[in-house]
């Protein structure tokens, strides 16, 4: 079971949590920086605090965040890096942050784009499982 305050060790690269109610952060062990690659989180009902260090996310190019309603905002050094993180599937609260739309009139254009490019991430990642599969068997 996991405490409250998840501490994160400094080398770590890829980060998994899926369906914690009790996690309510995630802390980076005695303030050192992060270096993320790959980040999911899914389900995390209590999670309410990311880190809030650029160096956490300066690396991380694969960004997945779904069903966790106690992040009300990213915080401010991850939206900056929305825009260059090149696999992104996010709630929809989340994504608005990272279209920067000029006025509310893009929104529509903006939301369509964000949907094709994630169908194409998913068909990607469906081709990468059954590549993975077959080179199994």
């Amino acid at each position: 079971m996991l405490g409250s305050i998840l501490s994160l060790p400094t080398s770590l690269k890829t980060l998994h949590i899926k369906d914690t109610g009790g996690l309510t952060s995630l802390e980076p062990v005695w303030g050192q920086p992060l270096s993320l690659k790959r980040l999911w989180l899914y389900g995390c009902s209590a999670l309410a605090s990311l880190p809030n260090e650029p160096q956490a996310y300066r690396s991380l190019w694969w960004l997945e965040i779904k069903d966790c309603p106690a992040i009300k905002k990213l915080p401010r050094c991850l939206q900056q890096r929305l825009s260059s993180i090149k696999e992104k599937n996010l709630d929809a609260q989340y994504e608005v942050m990272a279209f920067k739309p000029k006025t509310w009139k893009e929104i529509p254009r903006l939301v369509c784009e964000r949907k094709v490019a994630k169908q194409m991430a998913e068909q990607r990642r469906h081709a990468n499982r059954t590549t993975e599969k077959h080179e199994a068997e």
